[in-house]
């Protein structure tokens, strides 16, 4: 299919997505590929986008380097990218994109992503709006998350989804002690290699003090760490906490 034959077809699918909600284009699982975001981002419809739904759609790297060459998402706020293949160097392409330091959702779940593209995340300093971050299910693991941690580009983050991404107590004690994440509400922890030691730390936290849902299912915590979570003080907003 040519660029010009996929074009149309990209513009018929943002046409009737924009006749729905003016301000969402949603093309999730319409399985058009890298070739379909070169052609999206030919689109002259882009401009008032706030909200861009690309998940499921066997996407690679190149569609990370497509994003990153576009001008046009003046308005962009939320972005999804959940189950593609974008690894690392797609990661490393996305993160040089214009329109991050408006986006205020990032959803990337199930991207092949391990510390190398967490990294890059970590160390983006434009993305201070940013109040979503789903990581879940990419290998990213402990480096990644600390520096998340430290990092005051990410202080109004609100929910956190770290499920899955290859994390131990490591992490998770800075994590417990991050100034920077003090405004997160709901926190995903869930299937880590994390002991009791990690559920010790959350549970003395000083900072995580606005978490209202704690998501730490499927770990190593034990009833000794369900214990400590369930008797702590340290979060008096709860109102979930899941440990089965």
């Amino acid at each position: 299919m040519t660029i010009e034959v996929k074009k149309q077809y990209i513009d018929g699918l943002v046409a009737e997505s924009l006749e729905q909600d003016e301000e969402t284009i949603d093309l999730n699982n319409k399985f058009i590929g890298d070739e379909g975001v070169e052609a999206l981002m030919l689109s002259d419809r882009l401009e008032g986008v706030e909200n861009l739904d690309l998940s499921r759609n066997n996407l690679t790297w190149k569609s990370g380097h497509y994003l990153s060459q576009s001008g046009k998402f003046h308005n962009l706020k939320r972005l999804y990218l959940g189950d593609n293949n974008l690894s690392d160097k797609g990661i490393d392409f996305l993160m040089q994109s214009p329109f991050l330091s408006g986006l205020a959702h990032l959803d990337i779940r199930f991207n092949n992503i391990g510390p190398s593209g967490g990294m890059a995340i970590a160390q983006c300093e434009v993305m201070k709006k940013l109040q979503v971050l789903i990581l879940q299910e990419n290998k990213i693991g402990d480096e990644v998350v600390i520096a998340l941690a430290k990092s005051s580009t990410f202080a109004n983050v609100r929910k956190l989804n770290l499920y899955r991404t290859d994390l131990s107590n490591k992490s998770i004690k800075v994590l417990a002690r991050s100034k920077v994440f003090s405004r997160v509400k709901h926190l995903n922890l869930a299937r880590n290699y994390i002991h009791f030691e990690a559920a010790e730390a959350l549970a003395n936290t000083q900072t995580l003090n606005n978490i209202e849902t704690l998501l730490i299912f499927d770990t190593l915590i034990g009833e000794s760490g369900t214990k400590v979570l369930a008797d702590s003080s340290a979060f008096p907003k709860l109102k979930t906490l899941r440990v089965t």
